[in-house]
């Protein structure tokens, strides 16, 4: 409310002044900070970390999922393992397709 206040004071304060393109200029400085102040913005949601946490490893877990049944002689814990080597850039016996579509 104090900038409002003082941004109108700023604005009466410009009418002693005569019309030329500086004063313009201003004027229109000053009515688009109103402006700004007046727009309330929505308040964004809080999204609670661990929703954000549960969602991101649903998806991790359901990627490992559809690899494992794709190489069932694999265990859950040597297909992680490989899938850590892979994003290090070293070579795993899964070849580069089922990683990047491991649906059947």
């Amino acid at each position: 409310m104090e900038d409002k206040d003082k941004l109108v004071k700023q604005l009466d304060a410009l009418k002693i002044f005569p019309n030329n393109r500086l004063v313009r200029d201003l004027k229109n400085q000053i009515k688009n900070k109103l402006k700004k102040l007046e727009t309330v913005k929505p308040a964004k949601p809080k999204r609670d970390p661990n929703v954000s946490r549960s969602s991101k490893l649903k998806r991790y877990h359901n990627y490992m999922r559809q690899i494992r049944n794709n190489f069932p002689n694999l265990s859950y814990s040597q297909i992680r393992k490989q899938f850590s080597k892979r994003k290090r850039g070293d070579d795993v016996s899964i070849p580069d397709a089922v990683w990047q579509n491991p649906s059947p």
